[in-house]
Order: C-alpha cells, then sequence, then structure tokens
C-alpha cells in the first residue's frame, strides 16, 4: 500500500476543473518528457490536444521523444501557466505521469482526418504537415497527476 503523500492534497471538484481548464489549452507551455534507451530523461516542448477527454500529441516518428516514446512509452507531461507571482517558483503548474501509445489510422481514415481537423485548431498549420508520412497521433493514459497552485498549495492524484 503506497503512503499518502503528506506535502500534497486530494483534488477537490475545484481543483478538478482548473486542472481540465489547463488541459484544454489554458497554458502558456507544455512539455514532454521521455526517456532514452539509456535511461536519460529528454524534456522537449509539444502541443497537446485534449480531444473527447483524451489527450492527444502529433508528433514525428522521426523525433527523438518519439523514439524514446516507442522504446518506452512512459512519460509526462508539464504544463506551465502563465506567471504572474515575483516569485516564479510560486507560479501554477500541472504535471500528468502515464503512457503514450501510437494511434494507428491511416491517413485516409476518418477518425485521423477528425483529429487533424481539431488538432489544425490548435496547431495551424499542422493539417499539411500532419499529412506528412512520419506525422502520427499519439494518444496519453494518465497515471498520475500533480497540481501545484503555489506554494503549500500541491494536489496529487493517482489514477
Amino acid at each position: 500500500m503506497k503512503k499518502k503523500n503528506p506535502l500534497t492534497h486530494k483534488i477537490t471538484k475545484n481543483i478538478a476543473a482548473q486542472i481540465k481548464k489547463i488541459i484544454n489549452g489554458s497554458y502558456q507551455q507544455a512539455a514532454l518528457g521521455t526517456i532514452d534507451n539509456s535511461g536519460i530523461p529528454m524534456v522537449t516542448k509539444v502541443i497537446p490536444m485534449s480531444y473527447n477527454n483524451e489527450i492527444y500529441l502529433l508528433i514525428s516518428d522521426l523525433s527523438e521523444h518519439t523514439k524514446n516514446l516507442n522504446q518506452n512509452p512512459n512519460a509526462s507531461i508539464y504544463f506551465a501557466l502563465e506567471e504572474t507571482h515575483k516569485i516564479r517558483s510560486n507560479n501554477p503548474r500541472l504535471s500528468l505521469q502515464g503512457v503514450f501509445r501510437k494511434v494507428q489510422l491511416k491517413k485516409d481514415d476518418p477518425k485521423f482526418q477528425m483529429l487533424l481537423n481539431n488538432y489544425n485548431k490548435i496547431e495551424t498549420g499542422s493539417k499539411m504537415w500532419g499529412m506528412f508520412t512520419d506525422f502520427n497521433f499519439y494518444v496519453f493514459t494518465e497515471h498520475k497527476k500533480i497540481f501545484v497552485e503555489g506554494f503549500g498549495k500541491a494536489y496529487q492524484e493517482n489514477v
């Protein structure tokens, strides 16, 4: 049995609503953390898309982070919100841990086209490069979330 982290609080309905808003696009930057075949972490900027309560990435199979995911699907997504506090470490942020899997769809599949159309709404131009043969959607399955609202205001949930 895992011990509860004494530094975090249970996620309430209000906090869950804030987290959902972040995942739906109310963030300033997002990053993907992967692990290479040597066990060394790598972090890169990404543009996550929330669609039907799932998180998708449209990424190239040629990228290092995608190669890492294909060898080890364990990953983390970090969402940084706008820094409004003078003490930068007191600004809100969200970390999600889980696994990614490649969505096996052909480019002409209606589901791929629907995902691509929705992704293009958050990343203009992706409708063109998303059709390149090396670009695919990856879907995230969340295992843990940690939301830090500020000093002494950390919330955690294991899924």
